[in-house]
C-alpha cells in the first residue's frame, strides 16, 4: 500500500490527474486484429475508488487522502484506450480481442536527505489480459511496473497527480511495445 509521509489532519484533497499517455509506436498497415479495451478493475488497496493514493503521518496512520474527480480505473482506462487507438490496436471494425486490466498498486516512497529536496520514487502495477472474443479465452497476460524516480522539495496534489500521470505512461508505453502483445496484431 502506498502511503505519503505529510504532517496533515485527515483530509479529502480533490487532485486533477491529466493521464495522456505519448506512445508513438503505431502497428504496421497490415493488421490481423483489432482490439477492445475492457473495463479496468481496480485492485489497490483503497476502499474508494475515487482515492489516488492515501496520505499518512510520520506513524503510518492515515491521514486523509488525495481523491480525484473520476474513479482511477476510468482515468487509467480513458487514457489507455487513446493511446491504443492512436497507435492503431483499437478500431471501430469488428474486435477479436477484449484488453482486460488490473490496477494493482500505486505508490510513493521517499528518501530524506538532510541539504537537499527528498527523492521520491512512485510506482505503478498494472496486470493486462489478452481474451479471444470466439473463444472467450485468455491467450496472453503480464504484469507491468512503471517507475519514476524524481527529487522533490515538497509534494502537493498536483505532484502526485504528476507523477501517476508518469508512471501509468510507462506502463502503457511497456504494454504497446511489448513484442509477443504486437504479435497478435501484426
Amino acid at each position: 500500500m502506498g502511503g505519503l509521509l505529510t504532517g496533515c489532519a485527515f483530509s479529502r484533497t480533490p487532485v486533477k490527474v491529466g493521464f495522456t499517455p505519448r506512445v508513438d509506436q503505431p502497428l504496421a498497415a497490415a493488421r490481423k486484429a483489432a482490439l477492445e479495451v475492457g473495463p479496468v478493475k481496480d485492485s489497490r488497496l483503497v476502499l474508494d475508488q475515487y482515492v489516488l493514493i492515501q496520505k499518512a503521518n510520520a506513524y503510518g496512520t492515515t491521514s486523509g487522502a488525495y481523491v480525484t474527480e473520476k474513479p482511477v480505473a476510468e482515468i487509467f482506462r480513458d487514457g489507455l484506450t487513446a493511446a491504443l487507438q492512436q497507435n492503431g490496436f483499437e478500431t471501430a471494425n469488428t474486435n477479436r480481442y477484449v484488453l482486460r486490466s488490473d490496477l494493482q498498486n500505486f505508490g510513493l516512497g521517499a528518501i530524506q536527505n538532510v541539504f537537499s529536496p527528498a527523492t521520491i520514487k512512485s510506482w505503478l502495477t498494472v496486470r493486462f489480459e489478452l481474451v479471444d472474443q470466439t473463444t472467450l479465452q485468455p491467450v496472453w497476460h503480464e504484469t507491468y511496473e512503471g517507475q519514476d524516480t524524481t527529487q522533490a522539495s515538497w509534494e502537493t496534489g498536483e505532484f502526485i497527480a504528476q507523477e501517476f500521470s508518469k508512471v501509468a505512461d510507462v506502463v502503457v508505453s511497456q504494454l504497446i511495445s511489448d513484442r509477443s502483445f504486437r504479435a497478435f496484431f501484426e
